[in-house]
């Protein structure tokens, strides 16, 4: 067993497309399989029945004494019993074609008869008591059978050659399948193709070209054989002409390969790779040949026609997209657009800006810098690299102002380990920089969780030394004293944090908080000494 399961090249972009159509088939698969496995236990129940009338009507019609034999007779009549009794289409099969044999005609000729009964009507039975209620028996059966094969879903929405009208069929069949395996098959082949090609064209673009392809492909099955009345089903058309597409479009793309066998009773298994140009065209040979041998042998279940029209348009499109150069002007922009968007990709004016901060041109390079912040706010690493710039050039102010914003989103977004790193930067500034120090306070608190206590005291800092509100500078002074001495074991440095809060225009709250602390540092470390009052100091 071989099976493909990927490729070895990297996506820029989720392919949500890919993964919304392999969703979407596993979800109508669900409920239209076990309808579909309904519909056919109910046709073959009905279908046992008519064909038993239908034999029945045949031998009436029969000259006398032709199976006049008594053994003959007897049994064509359990031959059909059996018929009636069958559990499956395989017993169906074998005693339908057990009955024709005794009887020495074809199914050809029964199939004849068939069509020559829907053309009569009970007058033609008027004289024989036995052939009119079998007749109506017969044509009941065979309304019954009409309507289900009407209310199949294969047929409702299936692209059924002889009803082409039908324009929606040409879209709703590629999301119908005949069963787990036929539906496996395509959704892991559409896996493989369609990522790549939706990251290199974009969503829309891709999905249009999924559809269009799959309609082309219906479309050629049908004009094979417009009098058809077997529904088409499956996604195969529209993936082949992506495996198509993908011939071009990735020609060296190595696709990944699972392999297993037994030999010997020992199993193997493992993974290979072969480029897209040696396994697709493969792939397309293959469908080739096997259309002939199944053409040979008088038709096969398998749409091959589909296969090989949708993997020709594919090539044809892929082959024209890049000779028209569509792509370039067309596809390329629009997918790099939406990699910037998701911040896969810096935008181009990033680097346009960096090119004039080099040249000096600061106002220019300020202007496009705030013109990326402002389209693009979520893209955090984009908005990380601005700010850094502003540092390395020593914009000390657009350093800041870009970082402050910078590092309250990545808390947001609960990337502390990138707002941890910004905010080492903004320690590391040796100009004074105006940061909000509520982010920069909630990263200390971080770095003490993780038992980082340097960094949480440098950022305490950080806080202490720049900021202009008493309040703040004392909330960050408690959170360092109680960082101190709980942590870093360090009271004597504690008290002296503590006494200079005390030195704060505040309020009674907060002198009150300040004595708390102190009282606790002391609590907890007996051993330090006061610190002594400055006139105590020049007394002696």
């Amino acid at each position: 067993m071989i099976i493909p399961i990927g490729t070895k090249s990297s996506l820029a972009l989720k392919p949500k497309v890919t993964i919304g159509l392999i969703v979407i088939n596993f979800i109508i698969a669900a409920i239209s399989l076990p309808l579909m496995l309904q519909a056919e236990k109910d046709f073959l129940k009905v279908q046992k029945q008519r064909y038993t009338r239908q034999i029945q009507l045949y031998l009436l019609e029969q000259p006398p004494g032709q199976y006049s034999n008594i053994f003959i007779a007897s049994t064509i009549e359990n031959t059909l019993r059996e018929l009636e009794e069958a559990e499956d289409f395989t017993d169906f099969q074998i005693e339908l074609y057990t009955a024709l044999s005794m009887m020495d005609i074809d199914f050809e000729e029964l199939e004849r008869y068939g069509e020559e009964l829907e053309e009569r009507t009970t007058i033609h039975y008027m004289n024989s008591d036995e052939g009119s209620p079998a007749f109506e028996e017969w044509k009941r059966l065979r309304a019954k059978e009409e309507s289900i094969i009407n209310g199949n879903i294969n047929f409702a929405l299936g692209l059924v050659p002889s009803k082409m009208s039908r324009i929606h069929t040409f879209i709703t069949y590629l999301f119908l399948h005949g069963g787990i395996w036929h539906l496996l098959g395509n959704m892991l082949f559409l896996w493989v193709v369609g990522c790549l090609l939706e990251d290199s064209w974009g969503r829309i673009p891709f999905l249009g070209f999924y559809l269009a392809g799959g309609a082309f492909a219906g479309l050629a099955h049908c004009l094979q054989d417009v009098s058809s009345t077997t529904p088409l089903i499956g996604a195969s058309g529209a993936i082949a002409a992506a495996m198509g597409a993908f011939t071009i479009r990735h020609f060296w793309t190595k696709i990944k390969f699972f392999y297993f066998f037994i030999f010997f009773f020992r199993p193997f298994w493992g993974t290979f790779h072969l480029p897209a140009f040696v396994f697709l065209p493969f792939w397309f040979l293959e469908q080739v040949a096997l259309k002939y041998i199944s053409d040979s042998l008088g038709g096969s279940d398998v749409a091959y026609l589909a296969h090989i029209a949708g993997y020709a348009a594919g090539i044809v499109f892929a082959l024209g997209v890049k000779y028209f150069g569509f792509e370039e002007r067309y596809l390329a922009p629009r997918v790099q657009r939406k990699q910037v968007e998701a911040g896969v990709l810096k935008d181009p004016r990033f680097n346009e800006a960096c090119e004039l901060l080099d040249r000096g041109n600061v106002d220019r390079a300020r202007a496009i810098f705030s013109q990326l912040v402002r389209e693009h706010p979520d893209d955090l690493d984009t908005m990380q690299d601005i700010s850094m710039m502003f540092k390395e050039k020593g914009l000390v102010a657009d350093f800041g102002g870009v970082a402050g914003v910078t590092l309250k989103n990545l808390l947001l977004k609960s990337r502390f380990e990138d707002a941890a790193q910004l905010a080492l930067e903004i320690v590391d500034s040796k100009d004074p920089i105006e940061v909000n120090p509520q982010p920069l306070m909630r990263v200390a608190k971080w770095f003490t969780e993780n038992e980082q206590f340097g960094e949480a005291h440098d950022i305490y800092r950080l806080i202490i030394r720049n900021n202009r509100f008493p309040q703040v500078t004392a909330k960050a002074s408690l959170a360092l004293a109680k960082l101190l001495s709980d942590r870093m074991n360090n009271p004597r440095e504690a008290l002296e944090v503590i006494e200079d809060a005390r030195n704060l225009p505040l309020d009674s709250s907060w002198i009150e908080r300040i004595s708390e602390m102190e009282a606790y540092v002391k609590s907890q470390h007996p051993e330090v000494s006061p610190i002594p009052e400055i006139h105590d100091i020049f007394s002696r």
